[in-house]
């Protein structure tokens, strides 16, 4: 069990498909990348990224003063502001390089998966409009993935 409570394969599996579909919607194929490919076919690297990934959920809450509960039919509806979902984005960025340098991954300008050579692996402010948008994904997937895990996000107070 994870600190939410719930299987963390679970809400790994279930982001990943999110992600694919997200992909796909944008146009890109299955088998393109490493990463598209189904939760199964995924590299041993990869699946253990979308479980660090739901390993810092409780930390990224946190930051922003949120917390996971139980759901219960007609709780309201909590939602990131906008800079919480940028601060959050950035912090995923960060978390997701950090990953992959200790996974060996260096900087290059072209992504080559064999020489593990990623063009992302720069600071926030140096990434496209679409490779940020990939980190805001995963920010908004949040309540997405504590939902499926009959969890929801609520405020702190205080």
């Amino acid at each position: 069990m994870s600190d939410l409570g719930v299987a963390p394969e679970t809400l790994a599996r279930a982001g990943h498909e999110r992600y694919l579909a997200e992909q796909t919607a944008a146009g890109v194929p299955m088998g393109e990348t490493p990463a598209m490919a189904t939760w199964e076919a995924l590299p041993d690297d990869l699946r253990q990224a979308n479980l660090d990934q739901v390993a810092d959920i409780p930390a990224k809450l946190a930051m922003v003063g949120c917390a996971a509960a139980p759901a219960a039919s007609g709780d309201p509806e909590t939602a990131f502001s906008d800079a919480e979902l940028e601060l959050l984005s950035v912090h995923e960025h960060d978390r997701w390089c950090a990953q992959r340098v200790a996974a060996g991954w260096t900087y290059a300008p072209v992504r080559d998966d064999a020489a593990k050579h990623h063009p992302s692996l720069t600071p926030w402010s140096e990434l496209s409009e679409p490779e940020k948008d990939k980190d805001r994904s995963v920010v908004r997937r949040i309540p997405l993935l504590l939902a499926l895990g009959g969890l929801r996000m609520v405020r702190r107070l205080g």
